[in-house]
Order: structure tokens, then C-alpha cells, then sequence
């Protein structure tokens, strides 16, 4: 426990300054780009997120669940994942060259075609980052793991100030910000997880690509629908609006998906945790008590959020932005629902059943789509944060059933605080204390 806890309080801490650099560069953005090129940008930024989901095949939890079962070495690892990165980069640009050129009018409508392309490129760094980073998750490296999403929010928020406060740069500029931050984490990257595993077989092994895309292909499904889940409704908006609308519609998302991040926390700390868990009786304790704090931390800032959000709003993007406040304040409902989603669909995944979680957002994402479709065209970008604020929970409470079933759990134990849990709150305030953040020189 007191491991676990730690790991949870320094990935926390790490996301807590991640939200301050993405906030901080959000908010510079918002206000140089203003509503229409905040828009853009994000509209934009979206596709390379999108073919680096619809192309990674699951290749991030696979590379965890092998490490983690010691079924290939991580330099066996290390190695095939950046001949799939080259092979799977050259795939996606072409796919997306495609959708730019034959398709770009419609799925992308306001949107020059030269920001899709130049964001295109972000491409294979993306997927480089991706399918490296989380070897250290596979090796139980939290805080190297940490560290890199750290460096990458930090150069982004350097450069974004940079290109957009001191040189006055526009929408191009913001997207080479995202570009850069990936390269340069990336090679950081390299070198760590090079000196981790102690080299890198740099050889093709049919075996490897077999095993991980039977495991991962159960998480790419999975991952598809969850990022349709979070992003299908920016494409609607721009689609049945405009790129004005999407901008605001971005900062509410943005705002209410800060909340996310303890459970975030503590699901990257879970799911190796769970693979690697041999005791079945401290698993079926264990998920629940992270499940029921999540969500009591989770609510409990989302309270917070919802009373002030009109002033948070104001204060960092300005009056110009006070469209996005009912709509931050509806998607908040949606973003508690999802922190509990994420804990306990990670022990799904972690017990080797990513097919439940395929399952259950597949469902949520259809739902969706067609709350977003009726709902839009009438309320605008509300009807967009209604819709999602309802899909998401639906998704938690069949979620919840359905994990109840498999673990054998009660209800009670997903929501209600015990006793008990006052030894992980000692325990989280002794690591506060104890902690090399807080710990004085």
C-alpha cells in the first residue's frame, strides 16, 4: 500500500504542475489566437490525435502487460517498438494525406488545408513517445515515467510562450509548439529508456508483433471509442456550427478534463500493479478502495470548479470566453463519471478483459453520437456538454455492474468511504511529508 501510495502522490504531484504548464499555455492561446483561432488550432491538432489512435493497435498496454509478465525483455521491447513506429508513422501520414486532400472539406470545414498538413507531421513523434514512454510503466518506473510527460508539457508551454508571447506567431506557430515538445521529449526519451534497459535489440521479431496485437487489439478497440468518447463531439461542433463555437467548446473541455487527472494518477500506478498482482484478495480490496477516494477527491473538486467557474474562466481566458462557462459546468457531471470509469475499467484491463471495456464504450460512444447529433442543431454547444455529460455516465453505471460481477464486489464498496480508509489517507499525508518535493534542503 504504502508503495502504491507514494507512486500515486508523486504522479499526482506531476500532474498537478502538468495542469499548470497546460493551463498556462491554453490560456496564452486563448487569448492571442481568441475564439476562432482557438478553434482552428484545435481542430487542427486533432487529426494527427486521431490517426495516432486509430494506428497504435493497442501497442501501449501490450508493451506494459509483456514487460510486466516478463514474456520479452525490455530491450526486445524497446527495439520492435520503433520498428512500429516507423512502420506504422509512414501508414497513418499516408492515411492522413488522403483524408486531407479528398476529404478535408467535409470532415474539416473553415480549416486551411496547409494547418492539417503541417500538422500531420506531428505524427510520428507522437506514436515515437507513445509507444516508448510507457515501457517505463512496464518496468514500474513511475517516477522516469513521470518525468517525460512532465518534460513535454514543459517544452510545449516554453515554446508556446515563446512563438506566440515574444515572437507574435499565430496558429502555425502554436501547432509547431506541439511538434517540438514531442521531439524534444522524445529524445530525452530515448536516452533514458536506452540506459534503463541496458541497450536495444534492434530486431524484427514475428513472434512479438504476433503476441502484442492479439493482447493490444482487445485495448485498440477500446481506446478508439474512448477517444471518440472524449473528441467526437469538437468534429460535430465544427460540422453543424463553426470553428468559433469549437473554441469555445475546447476551453470548457479542457477545464473539466483537468479534473481527470488524479484519477489519471492513480490508474497509471493500478493497471502494472493489477498485471503483476498474484493475491486475488488484495485485488479485490484494493480496486475499490482506489475507486471510492477517486471519486470522493474527484467530486469534491468538481464542486469546487462548479461554483467558481465563471470567475476561473474570466480570470484566465477573458469575457471574451464567458460562452464556455454552462457548458464547463455540465461537463464536469461527465468528467467525475469518467474518473470512476477509468479506475475500474484499468482493473478490467489489468485482469486481461479489455473486451469488457471495448464493450461498454463502443455502447457509450454510439450513444453518443446520437445524443450529439439530436441535440446540437437545438442547443448549440450545450446540447454537445449534455450529451457527453450523459454518455459518460451511463458508461460508469454499466461499468460498475459489470466490474461488480467479475470481482465479486458490492456496490457499497465502490462508493461508500469505510473506516478503513483513514489508513490511506494517513498513509498519503505521511508521503506528503515524507516527500523529496516537500522535504526542505
Amino acid at each position: 500500500m504504502g508503495s502504491f501510495t507514494k507512486n500515486v502522490l508523486i504522479t499526482f504531484f506531476v500532474r498537478i504542475l502538468m495542469i499548470v504548464l497546460g493551463l498556462g499555455a491554453s490560456i496564452i492561446i486563448a487569448r492571442i489566437l481568441e475564439p476562432k483561432g482557438q478553434g482552428i488550432y484545435s481542430l487542427a491538432i486533432l487529426l494527427p490525435s486521431l490517426l495516432v489512435i486509430f494506428t497504435d493497435f493497442g501497442v501501449n498496454f501490450s508493451s506494459i502487460f509483456y514487460i510486466g509478465k516478463k514474456q520479452y525483455s525490455p530491450k526486445e521491447v524497446f527495439g520492435n517498438n520503433i520498428i512500429l513506429t516507423l512502420l506504422i508513422s509512414t501508414f497513418a501520414i499516408l492515411i492522413g494525406l488522403i483524408i486531407i486532400f479528398f476529404f478535408g472539406n467535409e470532415l474539416f470545414p473553415g480549416i486551411e488545408r496547409r494547418y492539417l498538413i503541417l500538422a500531420l507531421t506531428m505524427v510520428p513523434f507522437s506514436l515515437f513517445f507513445s509507444f516508448i514512454v510507457h515501457i517505463f510503466l512496464g518496468l514500474q518506473k513511475i517516477k522516469k515515467y513521470n518525468l517525460i510527460q512532465f518534460l513535454q508539457s514543459f517544452f510545449f508551454f516554453v515554446l508556446i510562450g515563446i512563438f506566440l508571447l515574444k515572437l507574435h506567431s499565430g496558429i502555425s506557430f502554436a501547432i509547431l509548439a506541439q511538434i517540438f515538445s514531442f521531439i524534444l521529449a522524445g529524445l530525452v526519451l530515448f536516452f533514458l529508456i536506452k540506459k534503463e534497459t541496458g541497450g536495444i535489440i534492434f530486431k524484427f521479431s514475428k513472434q512479438y508483433f504476433k503476441d502484442i496485437f492479439v493482447y493490444g487489439f482487445k485495448n485498440y478497440l477500446g481506446t478508439i471509442f474512448s477517444f471518440l468518447h472524449h473528441r467526437i463531439d469538437i468534429f460535430l461542433i465544427n460540422i453543424f456550427i463553426n470553428p468559433a463555437a469549437v473554441g469555445f467548446y475546447w476551453i470548457a473541455v479542457k477545464l473539466a478534463e483537468t479534473i481527470w487527472h488524479f484519477s489519471q494518477s492513480a490508474t497509471t500506478v493500478l493497471f502494472p500493479k493489477v498485471v503483476s498482482e498474484k493475491e486475488q484478495k488484495q485485488l479485490k480490496e484494493f480496486t475499490p478502495l482506489v475507486c471510492r477516494n477517486v471519486l470522493f477527491i474527484t467530486l469534491l473538486i468538481a464542486f469546487l470548479l462548479f461554483v467558481f467557474g465563471r470567475q476561473i474562466i474570466i480570470l484566465f481566458y477573458s469575457e471574451k470566453f464567458l460562452e464556455s462557462v454552462q457548458p464547463f459546468q455540465i461537463l464536469l457531471i461527465g468528467a467525475v463519471a469518467m474518473s470512476g470509469l477509468r479506475v475500474l475499467g484499468t482493473d478490467l484491463a489489468g485482469r486481461g478483459k479489455p473486451m469488457l471495456n471495448t464493450y461498454i464504450t463502443g455502447f457509450s460512444v454510439v450513444l453518443n453520437i446520437i445524443l450529439n447529433i439530436l441535440m446540437i442543431p437545438r442547443f448549440g454547444i450545450l446540447g454537445a456538454a449534455l450529451a457527453t455529460a450523459i454518455s459518460y455516465s451511463t458508461a460508469f453505471i454499466i461499468m460498475v455492474f459489470v466490474y461488480n460481477k467479475v470481482s465479486g464486489n458490492k456496490l457499497k464498496d465502490l462508493f461508500f468511504f469505510k473506516k478503513s480508509d483513514i489508513g490511506f489517507y494517513r498513509s498519503f499525508l505521511l508521503n506528503i511529508r515524507t516527500s523529496r518535493f516537500t522535504r526542505k534542503p
